[in-house]
């Protein structure tokens, strides 16, 4: 296990790892963002590539590699080490399901569930009519084998026995949402049957659940999907499909294209539009722009347009606009889906695409062209349809636009637009990463920012330790990982009679892990804080230490005094005058170097 960690940490960059997560932007050596885990509008997100570590200084969090993908991603570490072992390269051991963690688990079932399915579709002869209907909507061998589609045969059990003779539980796989429990007498059944299987990935490709659509010639009360429920693994408010294929293009074009089924997001891959998605026939939600925010600044909505399609796409719109994305919308000339459009032309697929329109310009032509605006009932009817969706524009120079526009339109007066438009409320909507887990923004106090300071600066500049140590006592600073952090230095620079930054991590973790963290960390709070400030300007870093040093100590000595005075307190309840006389020249030497340092 040690071994798979040190080969992953080896192979992957920490910076390229987050980069598929946060848009980065380079901070002198090292790299600056906006938190994902917590709202801000500064960034204090930092990480260093050198040092391989992430830190917000603003929540708090912070950590290595796989612990910024255990809390991105919300999994355990044996979920953390696999996804970052598929981003290395990096082969696991095999283990026994019986040791595994739940997760860790319900994926080993769901991807060898995965694996049997697609099996039955390629050799089964239970699979012809499925065969058939892939081949009849012109999907290719290829894209068959990309995306791991496969069959459910008509059988109660088969997937439930297969599952069971590789060792895992009734109970794990009824936890997968891959069988159902029988409503009479003891026992399962298999949830997917007789249909055509759709895995579904995460953005990493581990699969997480299942989508089935049944086949065209079956029972037509039964519903055309059924899909996995809610599991440990599996969210639906948080899975697009495709979107572990389509990422790379989405973040390169800065774009991503939704559509609403599996079947629009395969013939729109397979024609070579790879920065498509599905939503799984929903409105995007919450959970899922969140995911796309990390790849895109765009979100092009190609949902079929009938009302349904609008009112979805008008939905999911609403939400990217919580998180500032574009929103555009495709417009087929013909085939009410993008794969029945792409069937007849490819091309006309294509050219929609780039010639998407802006959300808020489609809506007004899809409000307008059925209304005669030369009726005062028709004005009023446009504006009660469109300035409810003009107030939720985030951004007031949008509002105003639009608020032009559409007095332009409906030949009606801007003023009463915008009278109307402020007596339209805006609906309330979940704050923008809002979550009970979300940590909370960090409110150090002062003497807590300037002992970091100056530690940290002591670890960055190494020719002022002499300086520190000579003016800074241990106690002076506040936090005990602090202090045991600067007597740790105290000896090791004694000791060495030099200061190396690696022979110092060294040194650290020989003592204690943690240390050696607060240390990395230390050092990247500096890298931030002092990132104009040249190395060789060792007066603006020798001022630094200077103003530091009374704040600091006025604080100790504060503490200290009104600790004393309670220890004197106690010695006149008790009439102990030797302790008396000790304490009342110990408070008064002190109180000397107070009026010193406030003077």
């Amino acid at each position: 296990m040690d071994n798979a960690v040190e080969d992953i940490k080896n192979r992957l960059d920490i910076a390229d790892t987050i980069q598929e997560y946060v848009r980065l932007t380079k901070a002198g050596t090292n790299y600056r963002a906006l938190c994902p885990f917590h709202n801000e509008k500064t960034p204090s997100f930092m990480v260093s590539p050198d040092k391989q570590i992430w830190h917000c200084f603003g929540c708090g969090e912070g950590g290595d590699i796989f612990g910024f993908i255990m809390k991105i991603e919300g999994v355990e570490f044996p979920e953390a080490l696999r996804i970052l072992a598929s981003k290395a390269g990096v082969t696991l051991q095999s283990h026994n399901p019986k040791e595994a963690s739940q997760k860790t688990k319900l994926l080993d079932i769901n991807r060898i569930a995965s694996a049997y399915f697609h099996k039955v579709l390629l050799e089964s002869s239970q699979a012809k009519e499925a065969r058939e209907y892939f081949k009849d909507r012109n999907v290719s061998d290829d894209t068959i084998e990309l995306f791991q589609l496969g069959y459910s045969i008509e059988g109660w059990d088969d997937l439930n026995n297969f599952l069971i003779k590789r060792g895992y539980s009734e109970s794990d796989i009824f936890d997968a949402g891959l069988t159902v429990k029988k409503n009479r007498g003891s026992g399962y059944y298999d949830r997917f049957r007789g249909r055509l299987m759709f895995p579904l990935s995460d953005a990493h490709g581990q699969i997480v659940g299942f989508s089935g659509r049944i086949l065209t010639s079956q029972d037509e009360k039964a519903a055309k999907y059924v899909n996995t429920p809610q599991t440990q693994v599996y969210n639906k408010s948080s899975v697009l499909y495709a979107l572990d294929k389509a990422k790379q293009v989405i973040q390169k074009e800065k774009t991503a294209v939704i559509v609403e089924g599996q079947m629009d997001a395969l013939a729109s891959h397979q024609i070579g539009v790879e920065n498509v998605v599905a939503s799984g026939g929903t409105a995007l939600t919450e959970g899922q722009v969140r995911l796309l925010k990390r790849y895109c600044k765009t979100i092009v909505f190609a949902f079929d347009m009938d009302v349904a399609g609008a009112e979805a796409a008008r939905r999911g719109l609403e939400v990217a606009w919580q998180y500032e994305l574009e929103t555009e919308v495709v417009v087929l000339p013909f085939g009410k889906d993008p794969d029945e459009c792409i069937q007849k032309d490819p091309s006309v697929w294509k050219k929609a695409i780039t010639e998407a329109k802006p959300f808020m310009d489609y809506y007004f032509e899809k409000v307008l062209k059925d209304l005669d605006v030369n009726s005062a009932q028709s004005k009023k009817q446009a504006a009660s349809l469109l300035l409810p969706l003009i107030v939720r524009l985030p951004n007031s120079i949008e509002q105003t636009h639009y608020i032009q526009k559409l007095g332009s339109l409906i030949g009606v007066d801007e003023v009463y637009l915008r009278d109307q438009l402020s007596k339209t409320k805006k609906p309330e909507t979940p704050t923008k990463n809002d979550s009970v887990n979300q940590p909370t923004p960090q409110n150090k106090s002062r003497l807590q920012q300037l002992s970091e300071l100056v530690l940290g600066i002591c670890l960055e500049y190494p020719e002022h330790i002499d300086y520190v140590i000579e003016n800074f006592k241990p106690e002076y600073f506040l936090g005990d990982d602090l202090v045991e952090l600067y007597k740790s230095l105290i000896v090791y620079y004694t000791e060495a009679k030099h200061f190396d930054l690696n022979d110092w991590y060294e040194f650290l973790g020989k003592k204690d892990d943690k240390l050696t963290i607060l240390a990395k960390r230390l050092c990247l709070f500096i890298e931030s804080d002092f990132a104009e400030i040249e190395s060789e300007d060792t007066n603006a870093i020798k001022k630094t230490l200077i103003e530091a040093l009374p704040f600091i100590k006025k604080y100790w000595l504060s503490n200290e005094l009104s600790r004393l005075e309670k220890d004197l307190k106690q010695a006149e309840e008790s009439d102990n005058k030797d302790q008396i006389q000790q304490l009342s020249e110990h408070i008064t030497s002190l109180t000397e170097e107070l009026v010193k340092i406030n003077n």
